[in-house]
């Protein structure tokens, strides 16, 4: 039995550090309702692990539904169409245009007020509101968990303000999961990878890190030549930062 708790709790840690964050919490949980388990030497430290997820989020976190959404496809100017508003106020500086538009947004149906919210994030987003930013995401995932662009958003910009890894793993899994073919997601939870590689010290993100790089590379269109060269970039960082530490 103890031999079969160790594989486990093994199995436990080999998922989270593969960027499988969300089939690590569900087997961490459930192994903490085995009654038996609550005396092995692992017991703490996979309730420490539970916990420390549960304190980012993943107890309450959305679900996808069954529906089959048509996902976002990014331009070559790295720009979404649910974007559009924010990119024509950048442009115009017209903040009742913005707030007719967001209002607009707001009044259709659940799939407009997602939208509406997503819209309002990444304006504070550039008005270095975070908190404002932080919650518009979440409530556009709420509202409609199963498009990938709202979670790979969210994703990107706890990473970007370098708050909690694990959430940001959590979500960009999402969207991983809803459109696994956008090779900017795979990009995202690289970067988030090396965000916890750097701050942990825990070498074990590595292979898991290359893998999202190396996907992300193979579904660039031709026409991606920015995020190739971000891809570039983030790879000359990654081969310095090994030339240091190992």
């Amino acid at each position: 039995m103890i031999k079969q708790f160790d594989e486990q709790v093994q199995y436990i840690n080999e998922l989270f550090v593969s960027g499988k964050v969300k089939g690590s919490y569900a087997v961490a949980k459930a192994l903490l309702e085995v009654e038996s388990f609550a005396t092995d030497p692992s017991f703490a430290t996979v309730q420490q692990h539970v916990a420390l997820l549960q304190a980012n989020g993943y107890e309450n976190m959305p679900s996808p539904t069954a529906e089959k959404l048509k996902q976002s496809v990014e331009r070559t100017d790295e720009s979404y169409p649910e974007r559009d508003a924010v990119a024509a106020y950048v442009g115009s500086q017209d903040a009742e245009q913005f707030g007719k538009v967001v209002d607009e947004l707001l009044a259709g149906p659940v799939e407009t007020q997602a939208n509406a919210y997503y819209t309002m994030a990444e304006y504070f987003l550039l008005a270095k509101e975070n908190d404002k930013a932080m919650a518009q995401y979440a409530e556009a995932i709420k509202l409609q968990p199963n498009k990938a662009l709202y979670w790979g958003a969210f994703a990107k910009f706890i990473n970007r303000i370098e708050a909690s890894p694990y959430l940001a793993l959590r979500l960009i899994e999402e969207a991983i999961l809803l459109d696994e073919m956008n090779p900017r997601w795979h990009f995202i939870q690289g970067n988030i990878l090396l965000q916890l590689v750097a701050s942990t010290k825990n070498l074990s993100y590595l292979p898991a890190l290359e893998e999202a790089w190396l996907k992300a590379e193979k579904r660039c269109s031709a026409k991606q030549i920015a995020l190739k060269v971000e891809l570039a970039k983030s790879k000359d960082v990654l081969a310095q930062w090994k030339k240091q530490m190992l």
